[in-house]
């Protein structure tokens, strides 16, 4: 019998303090490296209508998941619209950036970042903004 390294954690929407990391968007981190994951960490982010992330890179791989409204994913010239449901994924050091779609209703991601880089070594997320062409002209 395999014996756990670590014990599972249950966090709760309405008991996480949301943040503003950028303007119109509000981030709620819900599953971090300090409850406890080893390989992964997930949040929500709720933008305002109109509203986006600037162009950026992670140094681990994600995948966004929209669970309300309509977004653009911008990644390398190609942009791409987004419905509920509808799941992303990004290996590490690509542009890139979610925007919402609409200008009347909010767009609600679900988003989850590896903990481990493309060596496999546990490291801490960055988050890197560039400069917003990376996302929108196509790589050469």
């Amino acid at each position: 019998m395999n014996k756990t390294l670590y014990t599972p954690v249950v966090s709760k929407y309405k008991e996480i303090e949301p943040f503003e990391m950028d303007e119109g968007v509000q981030f709620h981190d819900m599953m971090m490296k300090e409850m406890g994951p080893k390989t992964i960490i997930v949040g929500l982010a709720t933008f305002e209508p109109g509203k986006g992330l600037p162009c950026h890179i992670h140094n681990v791989e994600e995948s966004v998941t929209i669970l309300k409204g309509n977004a653009f994913c911008d990644v390398e010239g190609v942009r791409t619209a987004l419905e509920p449901y509808d799941t992303s994924f990004i290996p590490a050091n690509i542009p890139h950036r979610f925007v919402n779609a609409s200008e009347s209703e909010e767009l609600i991601i679900l988003w989850a970042y590896s903990q481990i880089d493309e060596s496999l070594k546990q490291v801490d997320v960055e988050r890197i903004i560039v400069d917003t062409d990376l996302c929108m002209l196509p790589k050469k």
